[in-house]
């Protein structure tokens, strides 16, 4: 959702998930309606134990994972409506890589 700068000008997230949530097979609920909004030229961080879907998180984001319901978008652009431009604008390294 756009938001005023200092400014007063219009500004929209860099990264704005809403009502986010993925069960996957067998009914394990990986993500529970996240909202996150993250503003360009913000540094931030995703940090959890293991299983608490940081992975599942990145992967949505990217538009690497289906969510089950929510919506992601990228500068405006709906990952799922718009793949193409949302993921044009992200670079994704892994943590491991396989060859």
């Amino acid at each position: 959702m756009p938001r005023r700068s200092l400014t007063g000008n219009l500004m929209r997230s860099a990264i704005s998930v809403k009502d986010l949530s993925k069960v996957y097979a067998g009914g394990f609920e990986a993500l529970k309606h996240i909202n996150l909004d993250i503003d360009h030229g913000e540094i931030f961080a995703l940090l959890g134990p293991n299983g608490a879907g940081k992975t599942t998180l990145i992967g949505t984001i990217c538009g690497i994972v289906t969510p089950t319901e929510g919506n992601v978008s990228v500068d405006g652009n709906d990952i799922a409506k718009d793949y193409r431009a949302a993921r044009g604008l992200i670079g994704l390294v892994p943590q491991e890589l396989t060859t």
